[in-house]
């Protein structure tokens, strides 16, 4: 049995997860434009021209999935804040949708010639990446238990 209480812990615990959730993504959005616009233009131009490929394919893959992260939190606050509906909120642009960028099986270069400050930012993107991708299929599952 569901009380006005309980409803408003959970409507808090959302509003917590959501919270934290975005400032992990807009810190390292942050940080990412950061390292791109300075150390890392820095380090490029030291790297030999196939990796310097490999070093923008990954920048891309980078921001692909950061972007993907801020847009998913963002249908998530609009469905918090009934801006959109559930069912609107199954459609396709409400999820994530480049998993096969954002998680590949295979990769631009070998990771470990590129440059250490982009190292750290493609692997704690693709861990960000991995757990909202985690979230979102936990969501439409939900979904898909209670609509048939």
């Amino acid at each position: 049995m569901s009380t006005r209480g309980d409803n408003r812990t959970v409507q808090k615990s959302g509003t917590i997860f959501f919270s934290r959730t975005y400032d992990e993504v807009l810190s390292l959005i942050r940080e990412t434009r950061d390292y791109l616009t300075g150390p890392g233009q820095a380090a490029l131009k030291s790297l030999p021209s196939e990796v310097s490929f490999g070093y923008a394919a990954e920048s891309l893959r980078l921001t692909t999935r950061l972007t993907e992260c801020m847009s998913w939190l963002m249908f998530q606050r609009a469905l918090q804040t009934g801006e959109i509906s559930v069912e609107q909120a199954q459609e396709p642009e409400c999820h994530l949708q480049h998993s096969d960028v954002c998680l590949p099986t295979e990769v631009a270069v070998d990771a470990q010639l590129l440059p250490a400050g982009l190292q750290s930012l493609l692997d704690r993107s693709e861990k960000l990446y991995a757990r909202v991708a985690r979230l979102d299929r936990q969501g439409v599952e939900a979904y898909q238990k209670r609509h048939g």
